[in-house]
C-alpha cells in the first residue's frame, strides 16, 4: 500500500507541472516524462539510503522544488521551442509558395489575359513583402538557438512577424484576384491545377497563422 503511495506522490506532483505548462505538445510530454523519471530515480535513491517509500517520495518532491518553482524554467523552453516552430514555419512556407506559384505561372497556369498594372504592383509589393517575411523569420529562428535569449519577447516577435506576414500576403492576393476578377474566374474554369493551387496556399497560409496564434498563448502564460 506504501509502494502504491509514493508512486501516486510522485505521478501527482508530475502530473500537477503537465497541467500548467503549456507548448509543443510532443516537448511538454517528454519534459513531463523526464521530471517523473528523475522523481522516481531520487526516490529510490532515498529509499535505498534507508527511508521509507513516503518519506523517500516527500523527499524526492522537496528537492525537485515545488510546481511554482519548476514551471517557469521548463515553460521558457517550452516558449521559445514553439517561437523556434513558428520561425522555421515562416522560414519554409513563405519561400515555398512564392516558389510554387512562380512555376505554376512558368508552366503556364496563370490569368490568360496580362494583369492590370495596379495587379503588377500588387504583385510586386508581395514579392518583396515574402522576402521580408522570410529574412525576419532567418533572423528569429537563429536567435532562438542562442542561449540567454529571453523567450518571450522573441516569442512575441515571432508571432508578430508570422501573423503580418500572412494577413499581408493573403490580403494582398485576395485583393489582385477581386482586382482582375473576370481573368481570375476564367483561370480556374481552364485549369483545375490552379483551384488546387489556391486550395494548397490557403492551407499553408492557415498552418502559419495557427502557429503565429499558438505563440502568444505561451508569452501569456503565468504559474502560480
Amino acid at each position: 500500500m506504501t509502494g502504491a503511495l509514493h508512486t501516486r506522490v510522485l505521478d501527482a506532483h508530475a502530473a500537477a507541472l503537465a497541467a500548467v505548462l503549456r507548448g509543443p505538445r510532443g516537448l511538454r510530454d517528454d519534459v513531463v516524462a523526464e521530471v517523473r523519471d528523475g522523481l522516481h530515480d531520487a526516490a529510490a535513491a532515498h529509499r535505498a539510503a534507508g527511508l521509507g517509500d513516503v518519506e523517500a517520495a516527500e523527499r524526492a518532491v522537496a528537492e525537485f522544488g515545488s510546481v511554482a518553482e519548476l514551471a517557469p524554467q521548463f515553460q521558457d523552453e517550452l516558449t521559445t521551442a514553439q517561437a523556434r516552430r513558428t520561425a522555421l514555419v515562416v522560414v519554409v512556407l513563405f519561400p515555398a509558395l512564392l516558389l510554387g506559384w512562380d512555376l505554376l505561372w512558368a508552366a503556364g497556369v496563370g490569368w490568360p489575359s496580362s494583369p492590370s498594372p495596379v495587379v503588377g504592383v500588387l504583385a510586386r509589393g508581395q514579392d518583396v513583402a515574402s522576402a521580408v517575411i522570410t529574412g525576419a523569420g532567418l533572423v528569429l529562428l537563429a536567435a532562438t538557438l542562442r542561449r540567454g535569449i529571453r523567450p518571450r519577447p522573441l516569442a512575441a516577435a515571432t508571432a508578430a512577424v508570422a501573423l503580418l506576414g500572412t494577413t499581408a500576403c493573403v490580403a494582398t492576393a485576395v485583393v489582385m484576384n477581386l482586382v482582375n476578377g473576370p481573368a481570375t474566374a476564367a483561370m480556374l474554369a481552364s485549369s483545375p491545377l490552379a483551384g488546387l493551387a489556391f486550395a494548397v496556399t490557403a492551407v499553408l497560409a492557415g498552418t502559419v497563422a495557427t502557429s503565429s496564434v499558438r505563440t502568444p498563448r505561451l508569452v501569456r502564460a503565468r504559474h502560480s
